[in-house]
């Protein structure tokens, strides 16, 4: 026999009528004591609600009764003898202690940071490498498209002088990335609001302005730009970033293996690449590739230095968008490049 105090709910009334509930192994029993109303309810027709911390346990009669109690310990010994709600004692066991619920809470901290810093960055790192080039060919096509319209203005630059900077292009490519060197297109633009800019898109687009050639006072100053642009595109830092940010539905792509549910994302990818920004780490990796590049053709770091020193001065007011917005500060990023040099390039 299990015996319990408990609150009886017709189900047709908000009246609570308090009750004295048997249970004698088939049946729960309880009497309205002052009616003298007996009610028998078999437990089969019944359901017990999963215990919810400490609050009251419910269980459901036949008709929409209910019956609420406190005494978790005559109901579960009521789901004991029914077999009923057994995945749930470990919730309930869990939440109805509060060192346990605080154990919990630590670990739930430690797995998401365990999923921003480490899993989400390694899958979006895998899914970045199988987006089929026509994703990023679409993207990056649309996306020039929405700049021109919006941002960017015809080159004014001599065809002799685009034909002079493409060749520049060429060498820094092949050295850069060898294997996908045929893959890459310079664009020139005039900046309007963005002024003297550069930047990559993922299918190896480069978009470079004429304010940003004209500031340029020699081949040296724009290779370091090409370096570190082209760099961009070969470890896919675009793509990378806004995996990153969408980072859960490409952690479950990547582990489901649908590679083709990725396509569908072609035609969001022109605004995502707009409003994406570089981390610091993909700066400081492009950074690095271009300082490598002219340390090994023996310039030094020092004209890509430069450059950055005037693309900062240059324009103050001028817009910045999103793949190109979020660069470290450019004193950070010209000290990096000093102790590169130093460390690497054999530099005073």
């Amino acid at each position: 026999m299990i015996r319990f105090d408990a609150h009886f709910f017709d189900g047709k009334t908000s009246r609570a009528l308090p009750v004295t509930v048997d249970f004698d192994g088939v049946t729960l029993a309880f009497r309205d004591e002052m009616d003298g109303t007996a009610t028998r309810a078999s437990i089969i027709d019944c359901s017990i609600e999963p215990a919810i911390g400490r609050t009251k346990r419910s269980i459901l009669l036949p008709g929409g009764a209910l019956l609420q109690t406190y005494d978790h310990n005559a109901v579960h010994r009521l789901e004991r003898s029914l077999g009923v709600n057994r995945p749930s004692g470990l919730v309930h066991f869990l939440e109805s202690r509060l060192k346990m619920v605080a154990v919990c809470m630590v670990c739930l901290v430690l797995t998401l940071f365990a999923l921003i810093y480490y899993a989400i960055p390694h899958a979006s790192n895998r899914v970045a490498r199988i987006i089929p080039p026509e994703v990023t060919a679409s993207a990056s096509t649309n996306t020039l498209k929405i700049f021109d319209a919006r941002f960017l203005g015809p080159s004014g630059l001599t065809a002799e002088r685009q034909g002079e900077i493409k060749d520049l292009f060429a060498n820094v490519t092949r050295s850069i990335d060898p294997g996908g060197a045929t893959g890459y297109r310079l664009e020139f633009r005039t900046g309007k609001k963005i002024g003297a800019n550069a930047f990559a898109l993922p299918s190896g687009i480069v978009i470079v302005t004429d304010e940003l050639i004209s500031l340029s006072e020699s081949n040296d100053e724009l290779a370091g730009i090409f370096a570190h642009e082209i760099a961009h595109v070969k470890n896919r830092h675009a793509l990378r970033s806004i995996l990153q940010s969408t980072g859960v539905f490409f952690l479950i792509t990547l582990l489901s293996g649908d590679v083709t549910s990725i396509t569908s994302f072609a035609a969001l990818l022109p605004t995502l690449l707009i409003e994406s920004g570089y981390s610091r780490e993909f700066e400081r990796e492009a950074d690095r590739a271009a300082a490598s590049f002219l340390m090994a053709g023996g310039k030094g770091t020092a004209p890509f230095r430069k450059m950055l020193e005037k693309l900062d001065l240059s324009q103050p007011g001028a817009l910045k968008l999103g793949i190109f917005s979020d660069h470290p500060e450019t004193a950070k990023r010209v000290e990096y490049l000093r102790e590169l040099e130093r460390t690497e390039g054999g530099g005073p």
